[in-house]
């Protein structure tokens, strides 16, 4: 086996140096094929040079003459001539323009301007004036001369007058009127006496004394925001009124002048005087006037539940 390895290794030692050269050969293609390549350049130059037009010959410019300039001064001396041909012109020109007015005509004519529109206006008012007073004249119902509208005008400061003392009179004789009735308010609250009266009546009637009255059916306790009237029921009480009670002398709110005690014969209460009747809110009972709800009498916690 080493014998044959041994051969083997020599053999290529001999062929691969004498192949190489072979190799080269193959890759250059031969001196055949550099011929064909060099004979491909030659054609590609010789299409190039019949594509592209011969270069145009290079001319020389030909020379411009040059123009000779005047000397500087005649130019100048032309130049001032032209300027003043220009100024006569223009002096010319303006000696044949109307001459303007001078500053003292200009503020005499504004004047006479605005002295004639004052004149205008003052016309017009006059005749504005005359047209109202033939106005006035021609209106229905006027006074035939002063005499008479100063007449109308002391009649209506007579009428006035007797106005004014009519409606002193009428407050007098509401405050007489008013203070009658307190009198008389004073006299009712001599001749009952509400603690008395709910003293009596609580010992006279048992806590359920209510639950056998018509008046009181409907009636299951206390509701938050709401009252209770015998024969009306439950109601609405606005948030501000709530849980609230008034005094003698206070004015009760007149959405509880509706709930009225008419039957007060029953419950034992006073006559009450011309005007005035008795109202229950809440637990508490109000004689009230009748014309502005003025407190006359109160009885707090007229019943015991």
């Amino acid at each position: 086996m080493k014998r044959s390895l041994m051969v083997a290794a020599s053999v290529a030692a001999f062929v691969v140096p004498a192949a190489s050269p072979l190799a080269v050969l193959a890759q250059d293609g031969g001196p055949d094929r550099a011929e064909a390549r060099e004979q491909r350049r030659e054609a590609r130059a010789e299409r190039q040079a019949d594509a592209s037009p011969p270069p145009a010959p290079r001319v020389n410019p030909q020379p411009q003459p040059r123009v000779e300039r005047p000397a500087g001064p005649e130019v100048r001396q032309e130049r001032r001539e032209d300027r003043q041909e220009r100024r006569e012109d223009r002096q010319e020109r303006r000696a044949d323009r109307p001459a303007p007015p001078t500053r003292p005509e200009v503020r005499q004519d504004r004047r006479n301007d605005r002295q004639e529109r004052r004149e205008d206006r003052r016309d017009d008012r006059q005749d504005r004036r005359q047209d109202r007073r033939e106005d006035w004249q021609d209106r229905p119902n006027r006074p035939d001369n002063r005499q008479d509208g100063r007449g109308d005008r002391q009649d209506r400061r007579e009428d006035r007058r007797d106005d004014r003392q009519d409606r002193r009179q009428d407050r007098r004789e509401d405050r007489q009127e008013r203070r009658q009735d307190r009198r008389e308010y004073r006299e009712f609250r001599q001749r009952f006496d509400g603690n008395q009266w709910r003293r009596d009546w609580n010992r006279r009637h048992g806590r359920d004394w209510w639950r056998s009255d018509r008046r009181w059916r409907g009636y299951s306790g206390l509701r938050i925001g709401f009252y209770f009237a015998p024969g009306y029921g439950y109601y609405n009480v606005p948030r501000s009124y709530w849980n609230r009670t008034w005094r003698v002398g206070d004015y009760l709110p007149s959405i509880f002048w509706r709930y009225r005690l008419d039957d007060w014969r029953t419950y034992g209460l006073g006559y009450p005087p011309i005007g005035t009747r008795w109202v229950l809110v809440d637990n508490h009972i109000y004689l009230i006037d009748e014309y502005d709800g003025y407190v006359i009498d109160v009885i707090y916690d007229a019943w015991s539940w």
